[in-house]
């Protein structure tokens, strides 16, 4: 597939330039309109933009799958409601992020670098919103900031383990927000109440998952370490004596925090990352199996095929000639 930068598809360098720029073709009810067209695909970007949150929805009619190539070195903070389509995203530092249609995920990056792959049309809405105004707004609804900072801190790509299923209630507001017939100021005071509304019931019912953290700051704190070096040297031969030594914790809490905190045991975080790795490798090199299978710490490239058979459902060479047109 066709890999292009956000320059290359909207002629802007970076999507804060693009998203909060005002050089769309016209204004309808309170929204900056745009129509799109080029080699992949047409359609039309709406999108408000004000202090407190910026509201873009995009319909596309893809006219062929691509990458997009995206590098963003400000913070993101968005709500995206995947209407129709799909939408998976792959960091560098292989981090993943899966959208299929009619579901929608909480996304907190601190840097975004990676590809997008879209391959088939969509209609996508994206609430963006700034940290301090977010957790005023959440505290309005009961949530405590400390429990919020603890789990933003920790929950730092997204919020929700998996993409939820948009519900009634929310296509309902999404529906509202789209579609009214509102004008001038009115019209910027309805969109933003509806997304606020939108981001609200993303929320709604996550409070037991809020408060749930029961490890000291310190203990966080080390586990993130733990996890941003697993995301270096997954690579690496690691065994947890070697982990407890560089860390100073002790095998169970390194063990039962770690699975608390991310879902997951350490060896297979580690798994998945090398998993991940493989995965770029196999679609964005030349290299043969067997150097990827080294490269991602595999000693025999049949197990690596095992492996990422079991994972992915597919062989690592099936894989590749698949996406390789």
């Amino acid at each position: 597939m066709k890999t292009v930068t956000l320059k290359e598809l909207y002629g802007k360098d970076h999507l804060h330039e693009l998203l909060d720029s005002s050089d769309h073709q016209q204004l309808t009810h309170g929204f900056e309109f745009k129509l799109i067209n080029n080699e992949l695909f047409e359609g039309k970007l709406m999108k408000y933009h004000d202090d407190m949150v910026t509201v873009s929805f995009q319909e596309w009619k893809l006219h062929q799958p691509f990458f997009l190539r995206v590098d963003h070195k400000f913070p993101m903070i968005k709500v995206q409601f995947e209407i129709e389509g799909n939408s998976n995203f792959e960091s560098v530092n292989n981090k993943s992020i899966v959208i299929p249609g009619n579901h929608y995920q909480f996304i907190n990056i601190p840097k975004t670098n990676g590809y997008i792959a879209y391959n088939s049309s969509r209609k996508v809405l994206d609430i963006h919103i700034e940290e301090d105004y977010l957790f005023d707004l959440l505290k309005t609804q009961g949530y405590s900031e400390k429990h919020l900072r603890e789990h933003f801190l920790l929950k730092n790509y997204t919020f929700y383990r998996e993409a939820t299923v948009i519900n009634e209630h929310q296509k309902k507001l999404i529906d509202e927000l789209l579609n009214h017939r509102y004008q001038s100021e009115f019209a910027k005071q309805f969109i933003r109440t509806k997304a606020l509304e939108l981001i609200i019931t993303v929320f709604a019912g996550s409070n037991n998952q809020l408060n749930a953290v029961k490890w000291s700051q310190n203990d966080i704190e080390i586990m993130l370490n733990i996890k941003s070096y697993l995301d270096e040297h997954f690579h690496e031969e690691l065994h947890l004596k070697t982990l407890t030594r560089k860390f100073g914790i002790n095998e169970y809490k390194l063990k039962n925090a770690f699975k608390d905190l991310f879902d997951d045991t350490v060896f297979s975080y580690i798994r998945k990352q090398k998993l991940k790795r493989a995965k770029y490798l196999l679609l964005n090199s030349d290299l043969e199996i067997k150097e990827i299978a080294f490269l991602t710490g595999f000693k025999y490239s049949h197990h690596f095929s095992k492996v990422y058979f079991d994972h992915y459902h597919i062989k690592p060479q099936e894989f590749r000639i698949q996406h390789s047109s």
